[in-house]
C-alpha cells in the first residue's frame, strides 16, 4: 500500500468512527518549529462549551478518545495527533528532545485553540507529555485527569514484549508484530492492553478499521520503534524518562487518577503512590485495562464531568 494510499484509507475510516460517535470533526494543521515537525489538530462538540484537551496514548491517535468524547459532546473538545503518530509528521524520538517537543507542542496546541489555560484529559504516554507541560508551565495547566497509568511515572513500565523492543536487533523484528494483519486481528488489542476479550469482540466495524489503517500507516512503525526504545529497557522504564517523585511533589493542579484494576503498565498501588505524593491528588478504580473508557465509557465520563465542574478532592 502506498503512502497516499495508506494515508487515504486512514483517513476516510477515521471519518466513518467521528459519524458512529455522532461528532463532526473540523481539522486543521500546526507547523512546531523545535523539533520541526507538523502536528494535525482536531476539535469536535460544542464550541462554546468549556473547554477540553486530549492526550491520548500509544503515538497518540486523537480518535482513541472518540467513545469518550461522544458523552463529553456538550464541551469544546481539542485533541490533536501526537508528533509521530497519526496523520501528524513522523518523528524519531531517539533523534529529539521529547521533553522539549512534549512542552512546544502542547504551547502551540494551547495558543491555536486560543487558550491561556485549559484542562487536560490524558492517558498513558498523553499522560506523560501532559505532565511535562504542567511542570514547565504549570499556569496554562488548570486540572489534570489521568486516565490509565501514565507512561513510567514512578517505578511503572510496560509489559515485557513491549520492553523488548527496546533491544536493538530483537526489537526491529519484533515491531512489526504490533501492527494488526487485518482489520478484523485488530480485536486482539484491548486484550495486549489488560481489557477483557469481549471489549475487541464487540467493537464495531469503524473502530477495527481505524486501528487497523492507523496502525499500518507508513510511518506507524519507524515512529513507534523509536519511542518504545527511548522509554523502555528490557527490565523496566528508561529512568532518564520517569515520572519522578519529586516532580508529582511539584505540581499542584488538582488532579484525579482514574486507573483500571489490572492495569498492565502499573499496578493500582502505583497510582495511590503517586497520588499520595501530589498536593491535590485522588485516585479512583475505574474499568479493568489501560483504557478504562474502553471498559466502562459512562462511569469515565460521570467523572470527567464531576472533575471539571470544580469537584474537591
Amino acid at each position: 500500500m502506498s503512502a497516499d494510499t495508506g494515508t487515504t484509507a486512514a483517513h476516510a475510516a477515521e471519518r466513518a468512527l467521528w459519524r458512529e460517535h455522532g461528532l463532526t470533526v473540523k481539522e486543521w494543521y500546526l507547523d512546531i518549529t523545535e523539533p520541526r515537525v507538523r502536528v494535525r489538530m482536531l476539535e469536535c462538540g460544542n464550541p462554546a462549551g468549556p473547554p477540553i484537551v486530549f492526550l491520548h496514548g500509544g503515538l497518540g491517535e486523537a480518535w482513541g478518545f472518540a467513545s469518550l468524547m461522544e458523552r463529553l459532546a456538550d464541551f469544546r473538545c481539542i485533541s490533536f495527533d501526537r508528533p509521530g503518530g497519526g496523520l501528524s509528521g513522523p518523528v524519531d524520538f531517539m533523534g529529539v528532545d521529547v521533553r522539549t517537543l512534549a512542552r512546544n507542542t502542547l504551547t502551540a496546541v494551547l495558543d491555536a485553540a486560543g487558550l491561556a489555560t485549559a484542562p487536560f484529559v490524558a492517558n498513558s504516554m498523553g499522560g506523560w507529555w501532559t505532565f511535562q507541560f504542567a511542570l514547565a508551565h504549570p499556569a496554562r495547566v488548570s486540572r489534570l485527569l489521568m486516565i490509565g497509568c501514565p507512561a513510567l511515572i514512578l517505578d511503572t513500565a510496560a509489559p515485557l514484549p513491549m520492553r523488548l523492543i527496546s533491544v536493538p536487533v530483537l526489537g526491529r523484528r519484533l515491531v512489526r508484530t504490533m501492527t494488526p494483519p487485518s482489520p478484523e486481528k485488530s480485536r486482539g488489542l484491548p486484550s495486549i492492553l489488560g481489557h477483557p476479550r469481549e471489549v475487541g469482540q464487540r467493537w464495531s466495524q469503524a473502530q477495527v478499521e481505524a486501528v487497523y489503517h492507523f496502525g499500518n500507516l507508513p510511518d506507524f512503525l519507524p515512529s513507534w520503534h523509536s519511542l518504545l526504545r527511548r522509554f523502555l529497557r528490557p527490565f523496566g522504564g528508561n529512568r532518564v524518562m520517569s515520572i519522578t517523585a519529586d516532580e508529582l511533589r511539584r505540581l499542584a493542579q488538582p488532579t484525579l487518577f482514574l486507573w483500571g484494576a489490572r492495569d498492565p503498565f502499573g499496578n493500582v498501588d502505583a497510582g495511590r503512590a503517586a497520588a499520595a505524593l501530589m498536593k491535590n491528588a485522588r485516585l479512583e478504580v475505574v474499568g479493568i485495562g489501560h483504557l478504562p473508557w474502553w471498559d466502562d465509557p459512562e462511569t469515565c465520563a460521570t467523572h470527567v464531568r464531576q472533575f471539571l465542574a470544580g469537584e474537591t478532592l
